[in-house]
């Protein structure tokens, strides 16, 4: 592998120093500076796109996000044996910590100047009629389709009666909330989002943010990221300080932060209510379980499930704190 890493990153007119090895990736120390090397998972045409929005983003003067180095022939990955490779700057790997409101405070900052550019983007770009297809919603509503397949099987597995009685409540929510999101006509004008903001791709290093890994890019709504991101720091940090009667920032406070770069007007702030609302997780977590095929709860599903259940009426009372006025 080393050797073939080697070959790569001369095509991209860098020789390695020292080559790490980390578990999705491997770290090369060279004179130019530090840098990612990994196989990529989207095909060429992808890379290109992401490549393309980077790069508008940057023009923007938005330089907290990783780029793609360059091949000698200009393209943004090279391949090897019918595999891309591509390499990115390297920013270090400090995970954001959701316990620090600081650096929740200064991603959420981050995030609002990226939702700026990528708005901006999308404005000067034409789309096939193709494009113009709602594949938001069509992605609630084919959800909520399988877990209506799913709700009939209830009591035909003994695991079942975990969840059975939380499972109604879920799905009532979730309706409601696709109900909402179809007459707020959410979707039909679709914008970029990253579709990944987990800790492991946000890096805090010397007081800044750094956006990494955007091979899970979609041209979906921006309100995707904020609410996918909003809804990890509820479930991470949110819930345990409030346990604990320690303070965190609320809806309004994050909002806040997020806004610095951009406003939240009242129609997004309605949509993102919304999605906040749909309950992804416990969605995703029992269509995990069914997919095991087995008469049992898998250990890693069921901790997931229980956790769900237990921050419902956290998320709830979260979500209703700027509704209520309180």
């Amino acid at each position: 592998m080393y050797s073939l890493i080697y070959d790569v990153a001369e095509e991209f007119g860098i020789r390695p120093l020292n080559i790490y090895k980390c578990k999705y990736y491997y770290i090369l120390n060279c004179a130019e500076g530090t840098y990612s090397f990994c196989q990529a998972r989207p095909k060429a045409g992808k890379i290109t796109e992401i490549h393309s929005v980077k790069t508008e983003l940057g023009i923007m003067g938005i330089c907290n996000i990783d780029t793609y180095s360059l091949t000698e022939g200009g393209l943004p990955y090279a391949e090897r044996d019918g595999r891309l490779y591509t390499i990115t700057r390297f920013f270090g790997s400090n995970e954001l910590n959701f316990m620090n409101s600081n650096q929740v405070a200064l991603t959420l900052r981050s995030i609002g100047a990226i939702h700026r550019g990528l708005t901006e983007i999308e404005k000067r770009t034409v789309y096939a009629a193709g494009e113009s297809k709602n594949k938001v919603i069509e992605k609630y509503t084919r959800e909520l389709k399988d877990m209506l397949r799913i709700r009939k099987c209830i009591g035909k597995r003994m695991w079942d009666m975990d969840i059975s009685y939380v499972f109604d409540s879920f799905m009532e929510r979730a309706e409601k909330s696709v109900e909402k999101l179809v007459s707020l006509g959410y979707g039909e004008y679709p914008t970029y989002c990253h579709n990944g903001l987990k800790e492991g791709n946000i890096i805090y290093k010397k007081g800044r943010i750094y956006i990494i890994d955007w091979d899970n890019m979609k041209h979906l709504s921006y309100i995707e990221d904020i609410a996918f991101f909003i809804k990890r720091y509820m479930r991470k940090n949110c819930y345990y300080s409030a346990m604990a009667n320690e303070s965190y920032m609320d809806l309004d406070e994050c909002l806040n932060k997020y806004s610095i770069y951009g406003s939240v007007s009242d129609n997004d702030y309605e949509v993102l209510s919304a999605v906040l609302s749909y309950p992804q997780r416990f969605i995703d977590t029992v269509k995990e379980g069914f997919r095991t095929g087995k008469n049992f709860l898998p250990s890693g599903v069921k901790r997931k499930l229980e956790e769900c259940i237990a921050q419902k009426d956290f998320e709830e009372g979260y979500l209703r704190i700027r509704k209520d006025g309180k």
